[in-house]
């Protein structure tokens, strides 16, 4: 297992990232007027990052429980590919395995798959509680800094942006996999251009199936050494 400092490091920029980007979401939650102990609740039981924004406005204007859950679902439903590819960093434990499942967002899973310093589950494990620990923090820190912070405050939500923009350009340098990248661009255009109210979901979808019909690169074998 990686040392404690070394599962710093490596969460780091998910560090730089969630910080921040959960203060935002509890500045927002205590602006909207609504239950404080939710946003503590919902970064622990729900976390669902980018949605949790979201369900900010949602729920100010008088959405229901059960359309925000089915609004979850269709943002994060990509979510449901990634233990696919992770399935050796699988802890063993039953409670281990369903909280490791929860708890991969796409930062997590970029860190786990590229960074090629997380070999065992339960490295992979503290991985993603350190990450969730981060956006808690950060909502506990939105909410008590919400009321002496200036109203209007803008800029902080890009956070998001610049954390996916730092993990894609990591990914990218570890696996150098053009095809990947082309695909990715291809299909961010065309669900730009054609569905942009759904840009998201249409992107992840189009990714999805393209992927699933993709043939299966097979590894020429190595002749064995005498």
């Amino acid at each position: 297992m990686t040392s404690k400092g070394g599962l710093v490091s490596l969460t780091l920029p998910v560090m730089m990232g969630y910080l921040p980007l959960g203060a935002v979401f509890g500045v927002l939650w205590v602006d909207a007027g609504l239950t404080w102990y939710w946003a503590p609740l919902m970064s622990v039981l729900v976390y669902a990052g980018a949605m949790q924004y979201l369900a900010v406005g949602l729920l100010a204007a008088g959405i229901g429980w059960v359309d925000l859950a089915v609004a979850t679902l269709l943002v994060n439903f990509r979510h449901l590919f990634y233990g696919l590819s992770l399935y050796h960093l699988l802890p063993k434990g039953v409670i281990g395995r369903q909280y490791f499942i929860f708890g991969i967002t796409d930062e997590t899973y970029s860190l786990l798959s590229a960074s090629g310093r997380v070999k065992d589950p339960e490295t992979a494990l503290w991985v993603v509680l350190l990450n969730q620990s981060y956006w808690v923090l950060g909502t506990l820190i939105g909410m008590v800094l919400a009321k002496g912070l200036p109203p209007g405050l803008q800029g902080l939500d890009f956070a998001l942006t610049a954390l996916f923009t730092v993990l894609a350009v990591e990914q990218i340098r570890a696996r150098k996999d053009w095809g990947a990248v082309a695909l990715g661009v291809a299909a961010a255009a065309v669900a730009g251009i054609w569905v942009s109210d759904y840009f998201l979901l249409a992107a992840s979808v189009m990714l999805v199936l393209v992927l699933l019909a993709w043939p299966e690169r097979k590894q020429k074998e190595k002749p064995a050494h005498v």
